[in-house]
C-alpha cells in the first residue's frame, strides 16, 4: 500500500505526460516567462531609476559590503538540490521530503553562520553598521529554504504560469515596500526590507499554490546520488562565485562604500536588460533540457539552439549599451551616478563574450547583487 501523501501528490513527481508535448510546453512556457519578464522589467526599470534617486551610493554600497561577503555562505544552503529534483528521471515523495528538511537544515545553518560573520565584516571593513545589516539579511536564508523544494517541484512540473506570477507578484511587493521605505528616510535600509519581504511573499505564495508537503526524513530513501549532484553543482557555484564576486570584495575594502556603490550600480544597469532575456530562457531550458538528459543527440540539438538564440538576441542589445554608455546611465539614474558611465562601459565589452564563453548553466547563474543575498528576486537584476 502507498504512503497516502505519496498518492494524494503523486501528480508533482510524475514527468511522463511532459515528453510527448515537450516543445509545445517549452515554447508556451517560454512565451509565458517573456510576458512575465516583460512586466518584471517594467516594475526594476522604473524601480532603479526611482530608487537612484532616493539613494545615494553610499547606501548601495554599504549593502553590497554585505552581499559581497555572505553571498559565498548562500552558495551552500541548497547545495544544488533543487536541481537534483528537477533534472532526475524518477523521484518520490519520500525523497523530496529528505530534501525538504536537508534544505532546512542548510539555511538553518547558513544563517547562523551568517550572523556570526557580522562583527567580522564590522571589522573587516570598518563600518559599523554593517552589524544589523548583516544580521537582518540572515534571517532571509530561513525563509528561503522553505520553498525550496516547492518551487523545484513547480519547475519540474513546468508549471510556468504559476512560477511567473509569483514571482511578478513577490518583486512587486518587495519593489513596493523598498520605494515606500525610502521615501520615509530609511536610506540603506529600502535596500534590505526588499529580499526580506520578497522572501516571505514568494514562500507564503508557493506554500498555497504547491498542494505537496513534507514527510517525516526517512532513511536510506535513495537520495545519495542527487546530494552528489547536487553537491558537483555547488562546487562550480563556488568557483563562479569567486570569479565574480571577488572585485566587489576588493573594492569594498580598500575603496570603500561609495565606489562599490558605483561600480555595483554600473554591474546592475548592464544586467537589468540581459537577465529579462536570460532569466525566460534558463527557466525553461533547464526543465526541457533535463527531460532530454537520455538522448545525447537530440540534448545536444537543443542546447546549441537555445545557445545560438541567446548570442543572437543579446549581443545587439549589448553593443548598443555600450555605444551610449555616456548619457544612458546619467538618463536612467541621475547626475550623482555620472561616475558609473565608464565603468558600465568597460564592463559592457566583456560582457559581449559570455554567451559564448561560458556554457548555458553557468552563464545564466546569478551573480549576487547588493540589494540581496538569498534568491528570489531582486531589483531588476535577480542573483547576478
Amino acid at each position: 500500500m502507498k504512503h497516502p501523501v505519496s498518492e494524494r501528490n503523486r501528480e508533482y513527481f510524475r514527468t511522463d505526460h511532459l515528453k510527448d508535448d515537450l516543445k509545445r510546453r517549452s515554447v508556451r512556457g517560454g512565451v509565458t516567462t517573456m510576458l512575465s519578464q516583460a512586466c518584471k522589467f517594467a516594475l526594476s526599470l522604473g524601480s532603479n531609476i526611482w530608487l537612484a534617486r532616493l539613494l545615494t551610493p553610499d547606501d548601495y554600497g554599504l549593502v553590497g559590503m554585505v552581499t559581497a561577503v555572505t553571498g559565498f555562505i548562500t552558495l551552500f544552503k541548497d547545495l544544488g538540490l533543487s536541481e537534483a529534483t528537477i533534472q532526475k528521471e524518477d523521484i518520490t515523495h519520500e525523497q523530496v521530503s529528505v530534501l525538504f528538511w536537508v534544505n532546512i537544515a542548510l539555511s538553518g545553518a547558513t544563517a547562523l553562520i551568517t550572523a556570526a560573520l557580522a562583527p567580522v565584516l564590522v571589522s573587516f571593513y570598518n563600518e559599523p553598521r554593517l552589524l544589523w545589516v548583516t544580521l537582518a539579511l540572515a534571517s532571509g536564508f530561513i525563509i528561503n529554504g522553505l520553498s525550496v523544494q516547492h518551487f523545484a517541484l513547480l519547475r519540474r512540473q513546468m508549471r510556468f504560469d504559476a512560477l511567473v506570477t509569483i514571482d511578478v507578484l513577490s518583486n512587486a511587493a518587495g519593489i513596493g515596500t523598498a520605494i515606500v521605505t525610502a521615501l520615509y528616510g530609511a536610506g540603506y535600509w529600502a535596500l534590505v526590507w526588499y529580499p526580506l519581504v520578497t522572501a516571505v511573499v514568494n514562500c507564503a505564495s508557493v506554500w498555497l499554490v504547491c498542494r505537496w508537503r513534507p514527510g517525516l526524513p526517512l532513511r536510506h530513501v535513495g537520495v545519495r546520488s542527487m546530494v552528489l549532484f547536487g553537491g558537483n553543482l555547488t562546487g562550480f557555484n563556488v568557483v563562479n562565485y569567486f570569479a565574480r564576486n571577488l572585485d566587489n570584495v576588493l573594492i569594498g575594502r580598500f575603496w570603500g562604500a561609495q565606489s562599490l556603490g558605483l561600480y555595483t550600480k554600473a554591474y546592475q544597469l548592464l544586467l537589468l536588460p540581459l537577465q529579462q532575456i536570460n532569466g525566460p530562457f534558463a527557466a525553461v531550458a533547464v526543465p526541457a533540457l533535463s527531460r532530454l538528459t537520455e538522448t545525447p543527440d537530440r540534448y545536444r540539438q537543443a542546447y546549441l539552439r537555445v545557445l545560438e538564440k541567446l548570442t543572437i538576441i543579446t549581443s545587439p542589445l549589448v553593443v548598443f549599451m555600450i555605444a551610449t554608455s555616456d548619457w544612458l546611465v546619467t538618463f536612467l539614474l541621475g547626475a550623482q551616478w555620472r561616475d558609473a558611465s565608464t565603468i558600465f562601459l568597460l564592463l559592457g565589452i566583456v560582457a559581449l563574450t559570455q554567451p559564448v564563453a561560458t556554457p548555458l548553466v553557468g552563464f545564466l547563474l546569478p551573480r549576487v547583487a547588493p540589494e540581496i543575498c538569498f534568491s528570489g528576486a531582486s531589483l531588476g537584476v535577480r542573483f547576478r
